[in-house]
């Protein structure tokens, strides 16, 4: 179950990363939706559940300490939404949509790559190679 989630997950960060490729401002509206109290939450939720979900899958993926360690990044990451709080992540948002379109899309590359990675890493599981 964890791997079939982890793939999902990286399907969606590949299209997420691929739409900010093609309109890099829709970064900010993507941002937007996590920029409110509960919002914040959600995706503190959401980024402890990835990493956990990575954790799970990696022993049988192709790439097991590596994934451990983006599991347990992203459930740091979790953990540190509400102690960087909202106004931070606003203020984060807000420079972000300020900044040079080619750097968002730069960012879009690397969610591609990072989705990219996580579907190659769960594809195959390790004891069938």
């Amino acid at each position: 179950m964890a791997r079939k989630f982890v793939m999902a997950f990286g399907l969606l960060v590949m299209c997420v990363g691929g739409w900010v490729l093609i309109k890099p401002l829709g970064l900010k509206d993507f941002a937007d939706l996590f920029l409110t109290p509960s919002g914040l939450w959600v995706a503190a939720a959401a980024r402890v559940l990835v990493g956990v979900m990575v954790w799970l899958s990696a022993n049988a993926s192709r790439m097991p300490r590596t994934l451990k360690v983006l599991g347990a990044l992203f459930v740091v990451g979790g953990v540190a939404l509400p102690v960087i709080g909202l106004e931070g992540m606003q203020n984060l948002a807000q420079w972000g949509a300020g900044t040079n379109t080619m750097l968002l899309r730069v960012i879009g590359l690397l969610a591609v790559a990072l989705g990219t990675f996580l579907v190659w890493s769960v594809s195959s599981p390790r004891d069938e190679r």
